[in-house]
């Protein structure tokens, strides 16, 4: 996918040799708008450039733990529990598009695939505390099985930026990100999770909300009034 985007990017760069550039690193957090435990910590970077007056095209590659936890049966005498704390590695191609005159604020759209790595954790709890339940009786066990997930999952998102000049070509920016998995992280069709008193699904397909903050360059930008503007060619005045 990588490859196939980049040559995409050449061929738009034929005719947009002075077109404006965006290179830009950052590092985040987010929320999950369910089952949240804690903040996933996130990372990464991306880049665009203009292929017409407003419009740019370019790529999206970052890091995101997913940090969460279903602990709502915690009470119970017969429940069940499930935890990750694990993390995605996406890359996706993404359309920006500047919102305004200035192009100071710009909103974008990614769809990609996120891929597994390692050293993350997801576990499957449950416990009966009741002699006479079944044939298993009393019981509490800890389940993991980070081996189970799904190695790759798809992430569509949206986001808007908003860029302040710090000097020559370089620049701060803010972005807000909403993303969500159109995958779940682990298959649904088994048996495992029969007992989970609530929607599996949900649990392992989150919708992350993000504040990242990061530094970049915008190429042609140093003596721009507008330097955050997206074009094509000559710089518009």
């Amino acid at each position: 996918m990588k490859r196939i985007l980049l040559v995409l990017l050449m061929l738009a760069g034929l005719n947009t040799a002075n077109a404006n550039s965006f290179y830009f690193a950052w590092n985040g957090f987010g929320m999950a708008n369910r089952y949240n435990y804690d903040l996933g910590m996130s990372y990464g970077a991306y880049y665009y450039r203009g292929i017409t007056k407003g419009l740019a095209l370019g790529t999206l590659e970052f890091y995101q733990t997913m940090n969460l936890y279903y602990g709502r049966e915690v009470k119970s005498i017969v429940g069940s529990s499930l935890r990750t704390d694990i993390t995605y590695r996406f890359f996706s191609p993404m359309i920006v598009l500047q919102t305004g005159h200035t192009g100071q604020s710009q909103v974008y759209f990614t769809g990609g695939v996120g891929e597994l790595q390692s050293g993350g954790e997801a576990t499957f709890s449950k416990w009966s505390r009741v002699p006479w339940s079944g044939p298993a009786g009393v019981y509490d066990s800890t389940i993991d099985f980070t081996e189970k997930l799904n190695k790759y999952v798809f992430r569509l998102g949206f986001g808007l930026a908003q860029y302040v000049r710090l000097g020559g070509n370089f620049h701060m920016f803010v972005n807000e990100d909403a993303g969500f998995l159109i995958r779940p992280m682990a298959d649904m069709s088994g048996r495992e999770f029969v007992a989970v008193k609530t929607n599996v699904a949900q649990f392992f397909q989150p919708t992350y909300l993000s504040l990242r903050i990061g530094i970049g360059l915008i190429t042609h930008s140093k003596n721009q009034r507008y330097p955050s503007r997206i074009y094509a060619g000559k710089a518009p005045q």
